[in-house]
């Protein structure tokens, strides 16, 4: 397992095995410049020279490996291309850019078992960003790289890389040290996260995540409360009882509570849809598409992690976590087709569809937010709807609310940390998709209007009534995404990061 530390010399000082550094696509910046002619002092033979034989031009994805002296001992320079940097343009994209070359160099090391390295990064400004966040980013990012589930792998060789990086920065800097902490703890919760939604659902049952929600609060001194099968029955939640009811495994509620020292702190509510598989109840899936049903407890994942991370931090931020939890299976006690069921706040819901289960728990834990919380602003997150996939793909978050200044601020916070989101539309017009004749609303919209995350965000729009909202749908984002080496394979964490900033951007 990785293990990041700030370097305790400037760089070139330090005895490790390999220097990692950073170069744009010119190889002609005054930076650049300046680098190669520090390397070239010490080492033999010519960097400059064997770039140019290898046709390395620090071109965006280009990674190369040299083996030379530094001082006349043998040591590895590991240099990676950010491609442009001279645009003032898509700044995010040339930080995305340095987490997916970070991890790059990391896989070097893991492959060549390289045991300690050095890393410097470029100046922040062709960032966009102040040092400290760069330094923050590429924190999180490094430790990100380094996650593989191997927990049931008997031959784990080569799965994690157990050495050292030393991160480069001026250590007599408290602001940098802060903010490369806060990294570290950021990337160990995403790591966690990601281990829970990996791990299959005979292990990650209903109760374990509560155990291990459970854990986070005994570490960090939060509150924290189960609400069983009963509990729900007795508060008049229909919505997750008709979901729960159907699997001999009981699901339960989790609410982590984060209450900070400030008296007037805004208070932040996530919830977040923790269904640990997803069968399709009644209304069961094909075999092939209840591959991958473990990762349909992802939102849970992300909000008990950001509660790790809330825990660790201490913003002075009021922070509620509500995970509903359960396993949507056919039994003789599960929901049916043509059900009406009864939500916490006395709407009614006819179900069309067994399989459209999320948005009946979290119906649920939207109503306990506002009734006991009365939170200023509430995020859910959820695998929703496989619709949002077919929208977005892999690589943004679909985004709904009816309040623009939360889209915008969500959107930019998701440019910053690469845990990106785009808005999808909310107009009323979409409102009669989801009407019936025999209850409030239906749990499915009518496929005359397809668009079906929008109608599935509207159905949850039923369940806020005071606070600022926004849904997130990680359906595309929470597993699987291709093309980006720090995600990996299986669980990704998405929102995490996402929903730290946004409740640290409040920190007063």
């Amino acid at each position: 397992m990785i293990s990041c530390k700030p370097a305790p010399k400037p760089f070139w000082d330090n005895a490790v095995d390999a220097y990692i550094f950073f170069v744009s696509s010119t190889l002609s910046g005054t930076a650049d410049k300046e680098l190669f002619n520090t390397i070239n002092t010490h080492a033999t033979p010519s960097i400059l020279d064997t770039c140019k034989d290898a046709q390395f031009k620090g071109d965006k994805d280009q990674c190369i490996t040299i083996s030379a002296l530094y001082n006349g001992k043998p040591v590895q320079y590991i240099l990676v291309g950010l491609g442009d940097t001279s645009t003032t343009k898509n700044r995010h994209a040339i930080r995305e850019q340095l987490r997916r070359g970070l991890c790059s160099a990391i896989n070097i090391l893991k492959k060549r078992t390289i045991p300690t390295a050095v890393v410097s990064f470029p100046c922040a400004s062709i960032f966009g960003v102040e040092e400290n966040e760069l330094i923050k980013q590429m924190s999180i990012a490094a430790i990100m790289s380094d996650y593989e589930f191997s927990t049931f792998l008997n031959d784990k060789k080569n799965k994690r890389w157990n050495g050292t990086l030393l991160f480069a920065f001026d250590t007599s800097d408290q602001d940098l040290n802060k903010a490369f902490e806060k990294g570290i703890v950021i990337g160990n919760a995403t790591s966690l996260a990601r281990e829970m939604d990996d791990l299959p659902g005979n292990i990650m049952t209903p109760l374990e995540v509560a155990a291990q929600a459970k854990k986070i609060a005994e570490a960090h001194n939060l509150s924290y409360t189960a609400l069983n099968r009963q509990n729900a029955q007795d508060l008049g939640m229909g919505g997750f009882c008709a979901v729960d009811e159907g699997s001999e495994k009981e699901g339960c509620i989790v609410i982590l509570e984060y209450k900070p020292q400030k008296t007037n702190a805004p208070t932040i509510c996530l919830v977040g849809k923790g269904i640990t598989f997803d069968t399709g109840g009644v209304s069961l899936k094909p075999s092939q598409h209840m591959d991958g049903m473990k990762f349909d407890m992802s939102g849970a994942g992300a909000v008990i992690a950001t509660m790790n991370i809330i825990g660790a931090l201490k913003p002075n931020v009021h922070v509620i976590a509500i995970a509903p939890i359960a396993e949507n299976m056919p039994s003789g006690k599960a929901a049916r087709q043509d059900d009406i069921v009864t939500f916490m706040n006395g709407k009614t819901a006819v179900i069309r569809s067994t399989d459209a289960e999320g948005r009946l728990i979290l119906a649920d834990a939207l109503c306990y937010a506002e009734k006991y919380y009365n939170p200023d602003i509430i995020i859910d997150i959820a695998t929703l709807t496989g619709a949002c996939a077919y929208s977005l793909g892999h690589f943004y978050t679909g985004l709904m609310t009816p309040d623009d200044e939360l889209a915008t601020q969500l959107h930019s916070l998701g440019l910053l940390t690469g845990d990106k989101v785009w808005r999808l539309p909310m107009d009323d017009d979409f409102k009669a998709a989801i009407k019936s004749d025999v209850a409030d609303i239906a749990n499915t919209g009518s496929s005359a209007y397809l668009a079906g995350t929008v109608t599935a965000s509207h159905f949850l729009s039923n369940f806020v009534e005071k606070a600022r909202w926004a849904h997130l749908d990680i359906a595309g984002t929470a597993h699987e995404v291709p093309g980006i080496n720090y995600l990996g394979k299986g669980a990704t964490g998405a929102g995490i990061r996402l929903m730290t900033e946004f409740i640290l951007s409040f920190n007063a």
